[in-house]
């Protein structure tokens, strides 16, 4: 394994722009309309419901650096502080891993994402070295899987029984892994115009139905499937932001960096990375958080760095779209996974009152949030889009 600090530097990638840019058939092209917001959230809210998590002295939790749901094993994990928080859909506390930190054969010392694995129905733990550990929702061990990347690695996803896709911190490319000869093969990917501008939370990798999909993190406006069988990513959505939308030939600095050996050259190619990051988060409209499914795209942006930000919806069936502004009529909170019709955030419990709306919940739900108290844990809000 490579020591760290050998790290091979960045990626260039070529930005594609509203005025040269060509799309593949079958591409869906998007238009996000950012000035006009829907006044009333009942044109494209059906309700909204809570999941409060169960509260005692183990299941204790923040709201943590990612939070995944499972629509098939209708499960919630929450990575907080170097541990994983397991509750049911209903909101029903399963366990954590803090058990198993440590320095055994089926523990682990540190790691930057998981990510729920459906084809061996347990968490996967990344370490940034390469190594997975797979624990089942109540933190039995089951495997333990090793792999030898270039450089560290941030992100994980099993894609089926025998593969695992990781990113790595800084390159915009994704590493393509066989768990059987621990072969990994790094695939570059176009369009980022500026990494780092965005939520650290996104959840990058995700499945709808038996699909496996890319949302890159940064100013990119792509989305992207995942061809396993071919080692690729292909563009099936573009997010057009119209008069809004940035162009790599007016931006100062670069995207990222290309791979070289050179000290000086990753110096320069990583001042010139902070430069465009610096400038791109304040004073252009950046999409902070990208969620799809079937039937909707949410995008979650903010405009020169100002504000709550604002939350775009679409739906793909209708190709109808809404805009909801900061406190128009209520703060949505962002989403942290889309399934179907549902929208998923959350929330500590006292922010609900200014990220609900009363005319959408049932008495049911209003009692739910107000008998919250600020020292419970993190409320899963529901969004129901129409």
């Amino acid at each position: 394994m490579k020591n760290v600090s050998l790290i091979l530097g960045l990626v260039i990638v070529c930005a594609c722009t509203s005025t040269d840019r060509s799309f593949s058939d079958g591409m869906e092209v998007i238009p996000v309309k950012v000035d006009h917001p829907t006044k009333d959230p009942a044109s494209f809210l059906e309700k909204i419901e809570l999941v409060p998590l169960e509260t005692n002295d183990s299941s204790l939790t923040s709201i943590g650096s990612k939070v995944v749901y499972d629509k098939e094993d209708n499960l919630f994990a929450i990575f907080s502080k170097s541990a994983v928080y397991t509750f049911t859909g209903e909101g029903r506390y399963i366990g954590n891993s803090k058990k198993r930190i440590g320095q055994g054969p089926q523990e682990y010392s540190f790691v930057v994402d998981m990510n729920y694995n459906p084809y061996l129905k347990g968490i996967d733990f990344l370490n940034p070295y390469g190594t997975v550990y797979t624990y089942s929702p109540a933190f039995e061990f089951i495997s333990q899987r090793k792999f030898q990347p270039e450089s560290v690695v941030n992100h994980l996803m099993a894609l089926d029984a025998d593969h695992d896709i990781f990113l790595p911190g800084e390159f915009s490319e994704v590493l393509f892994a066989d768990r059987k000869t621990r072969q990994i093969t790094p695939i570059p990917y176009e369009g980022t115009i500026s990494g780092g501008n965005g939520l650290s939370s996104q959840n990058n990798l995700f499945h709808i139905g038996d699909d496996a999909y890319f949302v890159p993190s940064g100013l990119n406006y792509y989305l992207y499937r995942i061809d396993a069988k071919e080692k690729k990513l292909v563009p099936i959505i573009y997010l057009d932001f119209g008069k809004y939308e940035v162009k790599e030939e007016d931006l100062s600095g670069s995207a990222g960096g290309k791979r070289t050996d050179s000290d000086e050259m990753r110096r320069k190619l990583s001042e010139d990375v902070q430069v465009r990051r610096k400038y791109v988060k304040s004073n252009c409209v950046v999409p902070m958080l990208k969620l799809f499914s079937d039937e909707y795209v949410y995008v979650y942006f903010v405009k020169k760095n100002m504000g709550m930000g604002s939350h775009f919806i679409y739906n793909r069936k209708k190709r109808k779209s809404a805009l909801l502004e900061e406190e128009a009529p209520f703060s949505m909170y962002p989403g942290f996974a889309l399934a179907d019709n549902v929208l998923f955030a959350l929330c500590e419990p006292d922010w609900i009152e200014r990220v609900t709306d009363r005319k959408l919940m049932s008495a049911e739900e209003i009692r739910k949030m107000e008998e919250l108290k600020e020292d419970d844990n993190p409320v899963v809000v529901k969004y129901y889009l129409k």
